[in-house]
């Protein structure tokens, strides 16, 4: 082998030459390994990414929608396994190989038939996901354009921070209030002797609060009840975010606060009627959030003894309180 850097590049090009003119004179004269490269060449076409995202750095979510689509459709296309072997065409070993394909078909047949029920299995678990995905996904979207183009949820006024503090007057334990923004309601908790905290997932929407010497922060409220201990509240305030919400993510949170409060604890939701929104917001807001009433009966359907109050305050006028049972 030369020792020179020149002489080694020609040396790697003659055996990569050799290399190839051997895998082309194979594939001649084997056609079942033609037939073997041909089934590659086309499956890798098929599952490769489009041409048109090749070498870009951004894909649009159209084209990711379609790529996820073809894969999923080539999975399925390759989740039935074939037992029926190529014999090839040299005669003599077509025979032979002929004969031991009927030979080992029952057998093979048993494998495949178990191997393909379990790719079934295995499809539509990946279709599931990758609707769920797209789901999220478009909640996430959702998030975006409202934050864009509807004004935020308005703070609580005096009047629905007064009410709020008399359902929970007596309770002995910390109080949550999801999601808490400037922390008006959490004010209220404290003036009335109530120990209180808040949540928002916003920094700036809380920093006031906290500026006031209020407990308040910054944190998905979801996730920061999922991470309570069971029954170590005595109360959970669902206000706020809560009108943003899709009716999935609202009946989990129900389930959610019910297990982080005592069974002598409450549920205060305090949100607006949902016929109160009017123009762009109306259609914007389609299908987010729930009514006091819905609240309502949720709660009472999760076993609580539910009681509805009327207030004169600005926005919120209808204030539901949950004991469970």
């Amino acid at each position: 082998m030369p020792n020179d850097a020149t002489g080694a590049r020609e040396y790697v090009k003659r055996v990569q030459a050799d290399i190839t003119e051997e895998a082309r004179r194979r594939r001649a004269s084997n056609p079942t390994l033609m037939v073997q490269e041909q089934e590659i060449n086309q499956a890798w076409t098929r599952s490769a990414p489009s041409a048109a995202a090749v070498g870009r750095d951004a894909v649009s979510p159209a084209e990711v929608t379609e790529h996820v689509a073809h894969l999923l459709g080539c999975v399925d296309d390759l989740s039935l396994i074939h037992v029926d072997a190529p014999v090839g065409k040299r005669r003599g070993v077509r025979q032979v190989k002929g004969a031991i394909r009927l030979l080992t078909r029952w057998y093979l047949r048993y494998l495949a038939n178990q191997i393909s029920a379990f790719n079934h299995f295995l499809v539509d678990f990946l279709r599931s996901a990758e609707q769920r995905i797209a789901r999220l996904e478009g909640d996430a979207r959702a998030a975006e354009i409202m934050g864009e183009f509807v004004d935020p949820v308005p703070e609580a006024d005096p009047v629905l921070g007064r009410a709020v503090a008399d359902q929970l007057s007596e309770c002995e334990g910390p109080v949550a209030v999801l999601s808490c923004g400037s922390g008006q309601i959490v004010s209220a908790l404290v003036e009335a002797g109530v120990t209180a905290h808040g949540v928002d997932d916003s920094v700036d929407a809380v920093s006031d609060g906290v500026d006031e010497g209020l407990d308040l922060r910054a944190a998905a409220p979801l996730d920061h009840l999922s991470r309570i201990a069971d029954g170590s509240l005595s109360g959970v305030v669902l206000t706020r975010f809560v009108e943003r919400r899709g009716p999935v993510e609202l009946t989990t949170l129900i389930d959610e606060a019910l297990r982080c409060v005592a069974p002598s604890g409450r549920i205060v939701v305090a949100v607006a009627d949902l016929g109160a929104r009017s123009g762009p917001e109306a259609e914007l807001l389609r299908g987010l959030g729930l009514s006091p009433q819905t609240w309502a009966h949720l709660l009472g359907k999760r076993g609580c003894v539910v009681e509805e109050s009327e207030l004169t305050g600005a926005r919120v006028t209808t204030l539901v309180t949950a004991r469970p049972q």
